[in-house]
């Protein structure tokens, strides 16, 4: 196989794995990047409407990149018990993806709980549901994000909530053994303590 041969299946890889992608970033760069090879290859085998085709779609890719960069996202909270029937329809319709990551989650761990949703461009992209246990402990229950936006600026935004929400609470607690989970609360500071608990002190 020469490398004009290799660049062409390079390409051809790229592009397919990026339409697997759900984050749109991360489909845009991975897209990018095969259409460059794309353009390679068109011009080493003199195919120029590949080459130009392809240009015009790294461009386009850089276009949209550099616009979602750029724009910074707006967030804010809604007490998801306010909202009752969304709260249910949100559930139902996320629940197999929810017990993935939370596999102990049910309707009785809701109860003497409270859950917000993060809004992010007004969009409710992050379910957060907690406890509160005094002694400046609070437990999070749930901190389920949908697919699309699964890029801890969501979880960033959590710790933010309590740390700026001038109360009493000193720790927040997690329990997990999703390894995609413990992924994402190592990423934000949780750290593991003897009790088998996820720990990040605010």
């Amino acid at each position: 196989m020469d490398y004009v041969e290799l660049a062409g299946y390079i390409a051809s890889i790229l592009v397919a794995i990026s339409l697997t992608m759900s984050k749109i970033v991360r489909l845009r760069i991975i897209n990018l990047i095969g259409s460059v090879f794309f353009a390679i290859y068109g011009f080493l085998v003199g195919a120029y409407p590949v080459l130009v085709v392809n240009t015009f779609i790294v461009l386009i890719n850089i276009y949209y990149l550099v616009k979602l960069f750029k724009n910074k996202d707006l967030f804010d909270v809604l007490n998801a018990q306010d909202n009752l029937e969304y709260f249910e329809r949100f559930i139902l319709h996320y629940k197999d993806d929810i017990v993935k990551f939370f596999p102990d989650f049910s309707d009785e761990l809701i109860q003497d709980s409270r859950s917000l949703f993060v809004l992010r461009n007004m969009r409710p992209v992050n379910l957060v549901i907690f406890k509160e246990q005094g002694n400046g402990i609070t437990e999070i229950l749930i901190d389920y994000t949908i697919p699309e936006y699964r890029d801890f600026l969501n979880g960033k935004y959590i710790l933010s909530l309590f740390t700026d929400s001038g109360s009493s609470n000193k720790q927040l607690v997690v329990k997990s053994n999703s390894k995609d989970h413990i992924k994402y609360l190592n990423r934000l500071g949780f750290i593991k303590n003897d009790a088998g608990l996820f720990v990040k002190r605010i």
